[in-house]
């Protein structure tokens, strides 16, 4: 049985992969961002039949990450992220600095560790999660929060 570590399991996409997962045999560390969502997401497996190792894992949080380094995973599923909604324009550069840590510098130092036991095993396999936003371009977003001035005629 192969050991799944799931980051961003308390809702939507990693919640459902870290159920399905489960119910297919694999031995899923089912991670969540806050205390609250442990309890909550281990009453939801119950209530399907599945076992999960439910873990607080922020993938932000150092220690988190070096607490991740413990349960030898052997497949990597790096699923958390935020998206910050609006115009980049009113977006403050705390939410934004906050947006990267989670979606690329947080997931990114958890790999390292991870994958050094991989190599060292000989063996394992680290899936990135991303989302299709990155794909979409809506310049009335940034138009709607920008108020143009008429042009001046000389």
């Amino acid at each position: 049985m192969k050991k799944v570590l799931i980051t961003g399991s308390g809702t939507g996409f990693g919640h459902e992969v870290a159920m399905r997962m489960a119910e297919k045999g694999f031995d899923v560390v089912a991670a969540v961002e806050i205390y609250a969502q442990v309890q909550t997401l281990k009453r939801e497996a119950a209530a399907r039949g599945v076992i999960l190792q439910v873990e607080k894992l922020d993938v932000t949080n150092d220690g988190d990450r070096r607490k991740a380094l413990a349960w030898n995973v052997e497949i990597l599923v790096n699923n958390a992220g935020v998206l910050e909604g609006g115009s980049v324009v009113d977006i403050p550069a705390l939410n934004i600095r906050r947006e990267f840590e989670v979606n690329v510098v947080g997931p990114l130092l958890l790999t390292q560790g991870i994958v050094k036991q991989m190599v060292k095993r000989g063996k394992g396999r680290i899936v990135w999660v991303s989302s299709r936003e990155g794909l979409n371009v809506n310049p009335s977003i940034l138009l709607q929060s920008m108020p143009l001035k008429p042009s001046r005629k000389r």
